[in-house]
């Protein structure tokens, strides 16, 4: 069974998408922020408008990427927006913003549920998943299913809440498409495989490269 193989983060820096074209390279992953009712392709939080992020190892000088260069690597990959809020409803301005392109060659992930119904009901036709970080996200999600509380969609995970492939089998009976993050370890990246995840992504390319 193939996967598809994301390379981390690398949408959020210029130098690095160049790797768009690297055959164990299916997609770019990039942080897009909306901050103060502007959204922001930068992979630590913005503060405002500025070319400055915080992480939690405090100030970071990475610039923002410009939407025009980060789209052009929807030439040679296919591109993974992970889409953060602090406040407001982004989802208008994610559509305008994504509206002329080839949405087929698009994926948006959220963590908030309900962000990403609504990133969905504007773009129909866009891939959208909900990223689950934590245990209990990942608890409520399928009681939420099980309840029908919650609709069918795609769903990203961190890779250590998964630990038998019998739970990934659980999940892609709720979600019907199960990708996992961010997955550094080669015999990890196997394992995972081998239990049918559909999507892996990692920072590393020799991880990738192995799939």
């Amino acid at each position: 069974m193939s996967v598809q193989r994301i390379l981390h983060r690398a949408g959020n820096d210029l130098s690095l998408h160049a790797l768009s074209r690297h055959p164990a390279v299916d997609a770019i992953e990039a942080d897009l922020w909306s901050v103060g009712g502007h959204l922001v392709a930068h992979h630590e939080r913005p503060i405002g408008r500025s070319g400055f992020g915080v992480s939690h190892r405090g100030l970071t000088h990475l610039l923002p990427v410009s939407f025009e260069a980060l789209f052009e690597v929807i030439e040679h990959a296919e591109l993974v927006l992970d889409l953060r809020a602090w406040a407001g409803d982004p989802a208008p301005d994610v559509a305008r913003l994504l509206e002329p392109l080839d949405r087929s060659r698009l994926r948006v992930t959220c963590e908030d549920w309900h962000l990403a119904e609504r990133v969905q009901a504007w773009l129909p036709d866009l891939s959208v998943a909900c990223s689950v970080r934590s245990e209990r996200q990942l608890r409520a999600y399928l009681a939420g299913r099980d309840a029908r509380r919650i609709g069918p969609m795609p769903v990203v995970v961190r890779h250590t809440l998964l630990h038998t492939p019998d739970e990934v089998q659980a999940l892609r009976m709720r979600a019907g498409d199960v990708g996992v993050w961010t997955v550094d370890d080669v015999a990890r990246a196997l394992d995972l495989k081998a239990w049918g995840v559909d999507r892996i992504t990692s920072n590393r390319i020799p991880v990738l490269n192995t799939l």
